[in-house]
């Protein structure tokens, strides 16, 4: 099923995207730890990751409201200024969240 005017030919494997964002990134940070204090390559990649869930959210001819309000949610917890910093495990936990929800999003909202 492809939107008229769609850049992309077959859309089957694009929801792919989300977790590759996701995880890369959380591996980026295991492998690169010393990344400057201010940028968390794992916080980065759960960011991207659900800007991308929300925009495949948007796309999809019923709306999934958890999807959409994904990069409010992430940006609260990895952009603003807390009192602990995020930690590993939390970007851990934030991605395996996210590929549960590009799952539940492509079977229930396709």
């Amino acid at each position: 099923m492809m939107a008229e005017g769609s850049p992309l030919k077959d859309e089957r494997y694009v929801w792919l995207l989300v977790p590759a964002l996701s995880w890369g990134g959380v591996l980026a940070c295991i492998i690169l730890p010393f990344s400057p204090p201010y940028l968390s390559f794992g916080a980065c990649g759960c960011v991207l990751g659900s800007i991308a869930i929300a925009i495949l959210a948007f796309r999809k001819k019923r709306k999934d409201i958890v999807s959409l309000c994904t990069p409010i949610f992430a940006l609260l917890i990895f952009i603003t200024p807390l009192e602990t910093p995020p930690t590993l495990l939390l970007e851990i936990l934030y991605a395996a969240t996210l590929t549960g929800l590009v799952i539940r999003l492509e079977k229930r909202f396709s």
